[in-house]
């Protein structure tokens, strides 16, 4: 027999119609990028406290994309630490330190891709470094900590299989089955597959 993971919506989400968020902590791995500073700034519009952004160098390393303007518009709220999540000892020190920690997101990651013939250890290595191995290093550090929210940033790359993109879709499974996990034992834990 034949098994495969299906796309389908959440079930375990919220029906809440809360539009605000607890004002404690939030740690945001890949948090100086794109994806990490916008859902910062919706975390700061919607009442959290502070923004702990945390990316490999502690610095907007993309320019021309508005990322520094992105980050200094958060003004205090945010904070910004080099952390780089595919070591388990900089991921474990960085959210002890984030008190009191609501939230985790996980959107570290990085892009190499190649066809799967053509791919090489090292190249699936670097991409399941910061997120997966990252996603497995987040759960051990908060593994005690009560959250109300665990966001793993996945892609729909991990179901549909895009060419070139083996590695990649690899990482991301890794995190939909780790957030599958998570639910199935009732910790709080969702992937955001884009």
């Amino acid at each position: 027999a034949c098994f495969a993971a299906r796309l389908r919506p959440c079930l375990a989400a919220s029906s809440s119609s809360r539009s605000g968020v607890s004002p404690g902590v939030y740690a945001i791995t890949g948090g100086l990028g794109g994806l990490g500073l916008r859902a910062a700034a919706l975390l700061v519009e919607r009442g959290a406290a502070r923004v702990l952004l945390a990316s490999r160098s502690g610095r907007v390393t993309r320019d021309g994309q508005g990322l520094e303007a992105q980050l200094r518009s958060l003004g205090a709220a945010a904070a910004v630490a080099a952390c780089d999540s595919a070591d388990a000892s900089e991921t474990g020190a960085l959210l002890a330190c984030a008190h009191p920690l609501t939230g985790v997101l996980h959107a570290a990651g990085v892009a190499d891709s190649g066809l799967l013939v053509a791919l090489r250890p090292h190249m699936v290595r670097s991409l399941l470094a910061p997120k997966a191995f990252g996603a497995w290093h987040v759960h051990g550090a908060v593994a005690t900590t009560p959250l109300e929210t665990k966001v793993l940033y996945s892609s729909v790359g991990s179901g549909l299989g895009n060419v070139g993109q083996a590695n990649y879709a690899a990482a991301n499974a890794c995190l939909d089955a780790l957030a599958l996990s998570h639910r199935a034992r009732g910790v709080v834990a969702c992937c955001l597959q884009w």
